[in-house]
């Protein structure tokens, strides 16, 4: 019997040694499966963390993107708003350099025609002046022969007859009381 129980015995340290032996293991497993799941707890809150202030930058991010987009529009919106005043003060500029050109072109032509008329009104004038000139030699040729034909004519008087003397009559003066 006492082998049957040292047998039993060896059996049971036998079996019992190896299940120790396993239960060890199994109990250093699950100490390690812990710290891993405390380590993946960590590494998950951390994470949760970042993704938390990820979603705050985003959020932010969105805040600042509809800002900037609402000032560009609104911007696009004063771009407009100036391109059409700026290509209507062009346009403006435009017609008001049409309309001086034209009012330009229509002085030059208007000074052009005085021009003209100036000159044809002097023309006419030295025209008119030789003529008077003209009329004046003859009017001055005229008289001369009026004036040598009376000469002419006293003088055939003269010879042809002698003159007659007369004395001027002594004016006769009264005086009144």
């Amino acid at each position: 019997m006492k082998k049957i129980v040292l047998c039993c015995f060896t059996l049971f340290a036998i079996v019992s040694c190896v299940p120790q032996k396993q239960h060890q293991e199994l109990e250093a497993n699950y100490y390690k499966a812990l710290d891993d799941q405390s380590n993946t707890s960590k590494d998950l809150t951390l994470a949760n963390l970042k993704i938390e202030t990820l979603e705050k930058d985003l959020a932010k991010a969105k805040s600042e993107l509809y800002i900037k987009d609402t000032a560009l529009t609104n911007a696009q919106t004063m771009i407009r708003m100036a391109q059409k005043e700026h290509d209507t003060n062009l346009q403006e500029l435009y017609s008001a350099l049409n309309s001086s050109g034209e009012k330009s072109k229509l002085f030059y032509t208007q000074l052009n025609e005085k021009e003209k008329q100036v000159a044809d009104l002097t023309q006419k004038v030295k025209d008119l002046d030789a003529k008077i000139d003209q009329k004046d030699t003859e009017i001055f040729n005229l008289k001369r022969q009026i004036l040598t034909q009376e000469i002419n004519q006293k003088v055939s008087e003269a010879t042809a007859t002698p003159p007659k003397t007369t004395t001027p009559a002594k004016p006769k003066t009264t005086t009144k009381k």
